[in-house]
């Protein structure tokens, strides 16, 4: 028996009306995240180009202006303690000595004489035939005598100094990289006559930037390699910092010594240095994990138990094109969310693959 009319229209209608209420509520999806576990990694590796330089470098020069005479040694010899570099004609200094000589000879011989008189005076006022003052006036005369000599025998040690000094000898074995003057020429105190370096303590000369030569500190070690053969390496460490930038360059000069380093380590011989590799103690992000919102960074952090996230402030400092390191807010073992930061919720439930964990 077919329904009546009206009773059909009203299921239509419920059928309808049905159809235009809203779904039963269902739990909003959990999203997958891309994750990265915190740990300690150390700082990145950072090279400079320098060369080795000896760390004692002399010019040598007379101390008494004259001709010079001879030079005994070229650009490159090795010289040992005392071997004679150049020699200045010496006719005026042993002309001083011999008139020193003479000087002291006479001061001697008066002092005799005085000390002769003085005791003649002496055995005369023992005997009462002078008065005391004629015995006081010869010891002052012999002390004024001694007092000559004293001065006589000074002035010839100090032409004989001179005359020592129109030799020029090394105080330390060392090698000729330059020199600065020819036989024949007339050369004043102080000019150089030859440039020398000590070859067995020798250091790495690089220059660094200013963000750089601010972290570092004396003792700080270097790792060292010498370009045109790889295999030939040594370790140094920081002896030196230059208290300012080149004007020129704005990068700072850092001397690294190189005791005990092979000797192909040579003077002048190209090198890369790289500090040494220090205990690993940065967090490092890459920059997609950092949300930057009105000054204020901060990364998502996931919470391993609930599976949610939340905000967490953090400070940062640039480590690389692609990455930060971030010095507070988090730690060591955070699971950090890396990707999609600007979409999530504090909250927010989250999944993360088996992989990542």
């Amino acid at each position: 028996m077919r329904a009546p009319f009206p009773a059909a229209l009203a299921i239509v209608a419920s059928l309808a009306l049905a159809g235009c209420q809203p779904a039963a509520d269902k739990p909003e999806p959990v999203r997958p995240v891309l994750t990265k576990v915190l740990t300690l990694e150390a700082a990145p590796t950072v090279r400079f180009a320098g060369e080795v330089a000896p760390r004692y470098q002399t010019d040598l020069s007379f101390q008494v202006f004259g001709r010079v005479i001879e030079r005994s040694v070229n650009v490159g010899d090795t010289i040992t303690t005392g071997q004679q570099i150049a020699q200045l004609d010496s006719t005026s200094q042993q002309l001083n000595v011999r008139a020193a000589e003479a000087n002291l000879a006479s001061a001697e011989a008066q002092l005799n004489n005085l000390l002769a008189v003085e005791q003649r005076q002496a055995d005369l006022l023992e005997r009462g035939t002078i008065s005391d003052i004629v015995y006081e006036t010869a010891q002052q005369a012999s002390r004024s005598g001694a007092a000559a000599v004293a001065q006589a025998r000074a002035q010839l040690d100090k032409a004989r100094e001179q005359l020592n000094y129109t030799v020029l000898r090394a105080d330390a074995e060392a090698v000729v990289t330059a020199v600065g003057v020819e036989p024949g020429q007339t050369i004043g105190v102080g000019q150089v006559v030859a440039t020398v370096v000590r070859p067995d303590e020798r250091e790495a000369v690089i220059s660094v930037p200013e963000a750089f030569a601010t972290d570092l500190k004396v003792g700080d070690r270097f790792d060292i390699v010498k370009q045109l053969d790889p295999a030939i390496v040594a370790v140094g460490s920081v002896r030196e910092i230059a208290p300012q930038a080149d004007p020129n360059t704005r990068s700072f000069e850092v001397r690294i010594a190189l005791n005990g380093a092979s000797a192909s380590f040579t003077i002048g011989s190209t090198i890369t240095a790289s500090l040494a590799h220090a205990e690993p103690d940065q967090l490092v992000l890459p920059r997609s994990a950092v949300l930057d919102r009105d000054g204020a960074a901060s990364a998502w952090v996931v919470d391993p138990k609930t599976q949610t996230v939340s905000q967490q402030s953090v400070t940062t400092a640039d480590r690389d094109e692609a990455t930060v390191e971030v010095t507070s807010g988090l730690s060591a073992g955070d699971i950090v969310v890396v990707a999609g930061v600007h979409s999530l919720e504090d909250g927010q439930a989250v999944r993360i693959d088996e992989g990542q964990m």
